[in-house]
Order: structure tokens, then sequence, then C-alpha cells
């Protein structure tokens, strides 16, 4: 009967609840999602109470509840943005309260973004511009989600409208860098999130400071994107403050061939997003073994400084 239960509630939640939102008009759809994300007993108050208990260690962030009413309001509005992409077929579609501020640039380049927000127009928005894209991930597997069939079925739907909307497959880490170079030299854009702890990215990790804390950052695709001589071309996504509106942003691209500026130049735009809206970082349950894993990165960067 448990079984049973948890399998309801999270029809409820990855599916109906925000399916109902992506077929009313925006404005009854955002007050249906803002009604659930108000209750303490509804969808994704797990991941919201985990959050205020790592972010408030680290950042103002005022009221807890109301930090974590915007966290369940975001949890659902990104499983939201897959139906709203569903539902309207066009590649290029973006609805009037997604708004967009910057250019992707022409050619190849790689499109880096963060676990912070609404992202998943990222797809739609490189379709405006006219290029393909393939998205970078971590392998999963259906055994990973044993007991949890519909988070795997919801996953499985969300890759397959990535792909729909990129007309590249998924390129699944570990080895997969000819893959990445051969994609860029045919011209698409290649798509990955580059806030990666060592624990989801054990290969790689480049020392950033972010937050006011030691962190790192996986570096592969900034030397993918060296040795195949394009920029990475950062993108974000900016809320007003209900919510209600958001604006999704292409910021200048980077040049690759300095790991340091470029990951520097990454970790902040990130940290300035965090800080800005921070019930909208994804990962802050992840921070804490972060710290712990980043601490080794720092000290060998510290005692290569003082040998020098």
């Amino acid at each position: 009967m448990r079984q049973l239960r948890t399998q309801v509630f999270e029809a409820w939640q990855f599916f109906i609840l925000p399916g109902i939102a992506a077929l009313l008009p925006w404005r009854l759809g955002w007050r249906w999602l803002n009604y659930w994300a108000q209750r303490v007993d509804g969808p994704f108050n797990e991941p919201a109470q985990a959050a205020i208990g790592v972010a408030s260690r680290h950042l103002e962030i005022g009221s807890a509840q109301k930090f974590a009413a915007r966290a369940r309001l975001l949890w659902l509005m990104d499983y939201c943005d897959l139906y709203l992409s569903i539902t309207r077929w066009r590649r290029a579609w973006r609805p009037w309260h997604v708004e967009r501020r910057g250019t992707w640039p022409q050619g190849a380049f790689i499109a880096a973004g963060f676990h912070h927000g609404t992202c998943h127009w990222v797809f739609k928005s490189l379709a405006e511009d006219g290029h393909d894209s393939m998205v970078i991930s971590v392998r999963w597997t259906r055994e990973q989600y044993r007991g949890f069939p519909l988070r795997y079925w919801y996953g499985r739907l969300r890759y397959w409208d990535m792909t729909r909307l990129g007309r590249k497959p998924v390129a699944y880490r570990p080895g997969i860098k000819d893959l990445l170079a051969q994609t860029l030299a045919d011209g698409a854009a290649v798509v990955g999130l580059i806030d990666l702890p060592p624990r989801m990215a054990p290969r790689g990790q480049h020392p950033v400071r972010m937050l006011d804390l030691d962190l790192s950052l996986p570096d592969g695709v900034v030397a993918i994107a060296r040795e195949v001589g394009v920029p990475i071309v950062p993108y974000w996504m900016e809320f007003d403050d209900d919510m209600y509106r958001r604006c999704f942003c292409v910021g200048e691209p980077i040049d690759a061939s300095d790991t340091d500026a470029a990951l520097g130049k990454l970790a902040a735009i990130l940290d300035r997003q965090i800080r800005s809206t921070p019930a909208a970082w994804f990962f802050w349950p992840e921070l804490p073994q972060w710290v712990e894993d980043a601490r080794a990165l720092h000290t060998a960067r510290a005692d290569v400084g003082a040998q020098g």
C-alpha cells in the first residue's frame, strides 16, 4: 500500500499537476502551480526543505517559508516546461512569459548552463537561431530507479524531447570526446551543464571560488572547446519577483584557451545567479560534500603556489 501511495503521489507531482498547468493559459497555469507551491505538504517539499538547510548557512535567504515556496514553485515550473514544449510542437516556439535576451553566435560552440532555474528553453532558443544541438549527460539506467519507475519514465520523456528539439542524440559520459568533436566540426552546438560536483563528474575537476567557498567545476567542456577551437557561450534564466515571467539570457562567448579564466567566468555567472535567486539552484544539497571533495584540489594549488 505504501508503494502504491508513493506511485500515485509521483504521478501527481511529475505528470498530472504540471501537465494541467501546461494546458491552461499561463495566467491560470501559473496560479495553479503557485497554489500547490504554497502547500508545505505538497509536491517537491522534500528537496525544498533540504535546500533551506544548506542555503541558510551560506546566504541570507530571508523567510524560510517564502524560500521553500519559491523552491517548490521552481521545481513545478521546471517540470511544466517539458509539457509546454511537447504540447506546443514547433521547435522554435517560445511562450510570451519566457522572454529572451541575447543571441547565439554563428557556427559551432558549446552552450554552458547550470542547474539553476528552468532552462529547458535552451533547446528551443537554439532552434530559434537555426542551431541543431547535442546535450551532454551522465549515463543513467532503469536499474538506478528501481522502485521509482515514474521518475525513470519522466526522465526518458524529457530526454526524448531534448533530442527532438536538438535533432542530435544525447551524448552520455564518459568516453564522448570524439563524438562531441565531430558534432562541433559538423557545425552543431553542444549543450552541457557545468556545475557538476566531483561526485557526479570525478574526472577533470578544476578549483574555483564560488559563494565565497573553495569549490570546483569540471574542465572537460573547456578542454574540448579549446581543442576544437570553438567558444563557450554561457546561458541562464532570470526571474521577476513572483516568477510569473522569466527571461532566458545568452551571454557573451568565452575564450576557452585559458582554463582558469574560462571556468572563473562561468563560476562568477553562477555565483551571481545563485545570490540573485537562491531558491532556483537545484544543487544546494550537494554543496557540503562538494566543499569536502574540492578541498584537495585547492590544497594542491596552494602547495604549487608556495613552491613557485
